[in-house]
């Protein structure tokens, strides 16, 4: 029940900032970016919080004792550090294309179409994340 209820509001927030952005891009208003980025914020709550909350939760459930069969030992500090380089370095990735994606498009509106589009495919992406009863 615990680990339905992550998969919910992580799911939720990709959603609603998908959401939020599209209509920051369509209304294109002072006010309108103002009052979206409270949704960039409730993304990145998320974003920064729950990968390293299911890490914790499948240490403490022995989940990977289970799934581990070759005798190796692994540790929760490798998992850490592997989901820390995974979101940096996709903030990396995408810090060196906006440039060109702006530039084919003609306006910075883009930024916050792609922004919508990636976050859909990462909810989309996170149905398919196990979640441990």
């Amino acid at each position: 029940m615990f680990f339905e209820s992550i998969k919910r509001v992580y799911i939720g927030s990709q959603l609603i900032y998908a959401i939020g952005m599209l209509l920051m891009g369509y209304l294109r208003h002072r006010i309108a970016v103002i009052i979206f980025s409270a949704v960039a914020g409730i993304l990145y709550s998320t974003l920064f919080t729950i990968p390293y909350l299911l890490i914790s939760k499948y240490y403490t459930s022995n989940i990977f004792n289970q799934l581990n069969t070759d005798g190796q030992i692994r540790g929760i500090g490798t998992d850490v550090a592997v989901v820390s380089s995974m979101v940096f370095l996709a903030q990396l990735v995408l810090s060196l294309t906006m440039g060109a994606f702006i530039h084919l498009a003609g306006s910075t509106v883009i930024v916050t179409i792609l922004a919508s589009i990636l976050s859909t495919c990462g909810a989309i992406a996170a149905t398919h994340v196990l979640y441990p009863d």
